[in-house]
């Protein structure tokens, strides 16, 4: 998304494109989700007020520039509250009034995208980590480009306001460019591209104030999208940026909603949106946003903070960890630990249940909330001999896989 571009980046524009839905096609319903973010950034020391730019990796490690700066403030995957950043990179000298996106390559790369307000434009390559202050790589792109979108093997999309300059990886000039020409829609307000993504076939989606355009690989010149999502079952009024997710989906911020719409792959025409996260608990600002591949999501938080949610399509979570039972076999109580599942799905965990049998016979079982870590049953609740206990842990899409251990009551 426009300077809010995943800092893990999409699909190379070079692979062969799938097909596209078309208009009336049965895209599943959407399903609006209504949760709070995970984590809340900002505060004296933060210094992420009046964001211009943010960004997402993969495991939660998140990027912020401030308007009209190019210095990129980075915070650690679990960095919460008013807390200082790990570094910052500062690649141009203090003063400068820049507008800037991010994004990366499959092999840990950083790009910067760095417009001087009435002046030149480039990119600049920074290596894992987007540690240093040295750039590996400067590319000159056309004055008043507005955002970027990297593939995993480094092919670069450029954005200026109506047209998409596509680089091979590795380019340090305009040789052997590609450019698509952006047309507005006929009735439909003017605004050109507002961002732009890279998904992992190979299409590139930019969003407009006419809705999102999809163009396949290859598409070069003036030519018309292959997929374009707009209409009145998609629930977009004012789409803003876009990104794109492992699975391919587009993501698409809404301006006048407050809300983030996930369309599917094949989406085209006058679509639903699988799911759209909107509400009191979300309070999304759609100001800045991103999306990381696997679909972690950070956008503004008011003009002050900036917040970080789960992705909005989580899996089970993974089993419970270190489950034991401790208590000599004749006491009068015995005690169940266990570790949260390394993995929650994306999802946090609601709630644990554990069920004590003896053979196939259920003898106990009891449910606790999602802070709970052990358990402690009595012996007059149980069977002597031999007994399992099993303990599972829920998030929003289901319960984990069974954690089991074996004990002994006398």
């Amino acid at each position: 998304m426009r300077t809010r571009r995943s800092i893990a980046a999409a699909g190379s524009i070079v692979l062969v494109a799938g097909g596209v839905t078309m208009a009336g096609a049965s895209a599943a319903d959407a399903d609006t989700v209504d949760y709070g973010p995970g984590r809340v950034i900002g505060g004296s020391r933060a210094q992420v007020e009046n964001a211009q730019a943010v960004g997402i990796a993969p495991d939660a490690t998140t990027f912020v520039a401030r308007a009209l700066s190019d210095r990129v403030r980075v915070f650690g995957p679990r960095a919460d509250g008013n807390v200082s950043p790990s570094h910052v990179v500062a690649p141009g000298p203090a003063g400068d009034e820049v507008d800037i996106d991010l994004a990366s390559d499959g092999s840990g790369n950083t790009y910067m995208l760095r417009s001087i307000i009435e002046g030149e434009a480039n990119v600049l390559t920074y290596g894992p980590r987007f540690s240093g202050t040295n750039p590996l790589r400067r590319l000159w792109v056309p004055t008043y480009s507005r955002a970027l979108a990297v593939s995993p093997r480094g092919d670069l999309v450029v954005a200026t306001a109506n047209e998409l300059w596509l680089y091979p990886p590795g380019a340090t000039d305009q040789e052997d460019v590609g450019v698509i020409l952006v047309d507005q829609v006929p009735g439909q307000p003017a605004g050109g591209v507002r961002d732009v993504a890279v998904d992992r076939r190979g299409w590139i989606w930019a969003a407009t104030a006419n809705g999102v355009l999809g163009f396949a690989p290859g598409a070069t010149g003036d030519v018309a999208p292959a997929a374009r999502i707009w209409g009145s079952r998609t629930g977009l009024r004012a789409p803003r940026h876009v990104d794109v997710d492992a699975a391919n989906r587009v993501y698409v911020t809404d301006a006048a909603r407050r809300s983030i719409s996930a369309f599917a792959p094949t989406a085209n025409g006058n679509v639903r949106p699988l799911r759209v996260l909107r509400g009191t608990k979300a309070s999304i600002n759609p100001r800045e946003a991103a999306v990381a591949l696997n679909g972690r999501i950070v956008t503004t938080r008011g003009s002050r903070a900036i917040q970080v949610f789960s992705t909005m399509f989580p899996k089970r979570p993974s089993a419970v960890r270190s489950v034991r039972v401790t208590g000599k076999t004749r006491a009068a109580k015995r005690k169940v630990r266990w570790a949260k599942p390394a993995d929650n799905g994306g999802g946090a965990v609601q709630k644990y249940k554990l069920v004590f049998r003896k053979g196939s016979k259920v003898v106990k079982r009891v449910t606790l909330k999602p802070g709970r870590r052990s358990y402690t049953v009595k012996k007059s609740a149980l069977r002597r001999g031999k007994l399992t206990v099993t303990v599972r842990a829920k998030n929003i899409s289901g319960w984990s896989p069974k954690a089991v251990k074996k004990f002994r009551v006398r």
